[in-house]
């Protein structure tokens, strides 16, 4: 298992995540197996989707989970983080990603938070 740290800031802030996601492999040497990226804490989400698109799914994230309206002042992000998942499992071949070039991965900051240290974690195996 590996770890990275990334600075963020929120709220709704997608921070691309697939370079590090590549070089983590590259390092562990893996050609043919699966990467588990895990965001730890409470409120983060991972998320896969078209890079041209992720203004679609913030539009859709928005809606079914207002920021506005919660007795708990950050329950908004305690849920979006619930439903969007702070894991994601994903191939390998090759020793690269099967993820088409046009997909990105993001690290979204759900929570109103500057200058935020988060963790990363990734759990990559598989055959060399």
């Amino acid at each position: 298992m590996s770890r990275r740290e990334i600075v963020t800031y929120g709220p709704m802030s997608y921070f691309p995540i697939r370079r590090i996601v590549e070089e983590e492999i590259r390092k562990s040497g893996v050609k043919e197996g699966l990467v588990t990226v895990h965001a730890k804490g409470a409120t983060p989400a991972i998320i896969v989707s078209k890079r041209d698109e992720i203004e679609k799914v913030d539009e859709a994230i928005r809606r079914i989970v207002p920021t506005l309206g919660w007795k708990h002042g950050n329950a908004y992000a305690h849920l979006r983080s619930t439903l969007l998942s702070t894991v994601k499992t994903l191939i390998v071949s090759s020793g690269e990603l099967t993820l088409p070039t046009d997909y990105e991965i993001f690290f979204l900051e759900t929570r109103f938070v500057y200058n935020h240290r988060r963790q990363l974690h990734f759990y990559i195996r598989g055959k060399c």
